[in-house]
């Protein structure tokens, strides 16, 4: 995974509907080919309330249709694994909210099994210990957010705090003030994929041209990977 969009959350003005068109933007774009997720995300939602969202069917469907992974954030002390696995449309895994330990995340890996994407979600510039259970870890806030969400706002850790994490974690995706124009000096820190809300979600031709802006971006450094693949070095290890 190099790029990973997040939903609005309700409430947010100009996100009270979500075209499910936007997909077809993202793919046209080369966000497919070069590896992309969706993170389905409510805040103080719970799993089963996201994954009845009438708001969000449509654009779950549409990932459907052009196979890419759909995540679930889920807060780790009320998720499913059973619900997770239960999904239609279908979900490739979950992104464990609020800075799990290393203990429910390794909980959630044996419920969910090996073939399953599980991420974390981590906050602050002291980075936690490795954790191999997990496919990739979500920092945040790099920079200011663009969007602000319910709850105390948290201090940015800028690129030294990124460069922390990035030297325990295979895969960290960086999130918080991302735009086209830091991706880059967020990759060079150690980052192998960015995130965020307004990059992949807005008006149609803007977030076109977000996309592709951010595409050029990883072309610019070269292939990920000599194989051209995506599967995390986690993931490699737990199929040996």
């Amino acid at each position: 995974m190099r790029l990973l969009a997040i939903t609005p959350p309700r409430g947010l003005a100009g996100y009270d509907e979500l075209d499910p068109g936007l997909v077809d933007a993202w793919v046209e774009a080369g966000a497919a080919t070069l590896g992309l997720a969706v993170l389905l995300r409510e805040p103080g939602a719970g799993p089963r309330q996201i994954l009845e969202d009438p708001r969000l069917l449509p654009l779950r469907r549409a990932l459907a249709r052009h196979e890419i992974p759909a995540l679930l954030s889920v807060d780790p002390a009320a998720g499913s694994a059973s619900m997770i696995a239960a999904a239609d449309p279908p979900l490739a895994g979950v992104q464990l909210r609020a800075d799990p330990s290393l203990e429910t995340c390794r909980s959630w890996r044996a419920a969910l099994g090996p073939g399953a994407t599980i991420g974390r979600s981590v906050h602050g510039p002291t980075p936690g210990l490795p954790d191999p259970s997990v496919d990739y870890t979500c920092l945040a806030p790099i920079y200011a957010p663009n969007t602000r969400l319910p709850g105390e706002a948290k201090r940015p850790i800028g690129l030294d705090g990124l460069r922390a994490w990035a030297a325990t974690c295979d895969e960290l995706i960086a999130l918080g003030g991302i735009a086209a124009d830091n991706a880059a000096a967020c990759l060079a820190a150690g980052a192998s994929g960015v995130a965020g809300i307004r990059l992949f979600f807005g008006r149609m031709a803007p977030t076109q041209d977000n996309v592709a802006a951010l595409c050029q971006v990883f072309a610019s450094r070269g292939p990920a990977r000599a194989d051209g693949s995506d599967v995390s070095q986690a993931q490699a290890r737990r199929r040996r």
